[in-house]
């Protein structure tokens, strides 16, 4: 009866074990799938982070271009004003001439 009892005793510990072996298996499973949803999340955050940095790159380049064009478009004004003002001061020049 000893034997009987003690192999009962050790299929009881095996199948104790089996069901703890099992459960460890599920965790472990069921962690490598959260750690992959997370990793997941974190590249979707690292790449729209990464688009914003762009979108902010872009939007820098394209405003300092602007500013360039704003400041020759300044200087075009400039010219054209200081050229008509030149023109004005000769035909007012040749124009009195033509007078006398």
């Amino acid at each position: 009866m000893t034997r009987d009892s003690d192999k009962k005793e050790n299929e009881a510990e095996v199948k104790i074990e089996a069901n703890k072996e099992a459960k460890l298996k599920a965790e472990r499973a069921n962690l490598r799938r959260l750690f992959t949803v997370v990793a997941n999340s974190f590249d979707d955050i690292h790449r729209s982070m990464n688009r914003v940095k762009n979108i902010d790159i872009q939007f820098s380049k394209i405003y300092e271009k602007a500013e360039r064009l704003f400041k020759v478009d300044q200087e075009i004004k400039e010219i054209i004003i200081f050229s008509d003002e030149e023109y004005v001061i000769q035909w007012n020049r040749t124009g009195t001439d033509l007078l006398k």
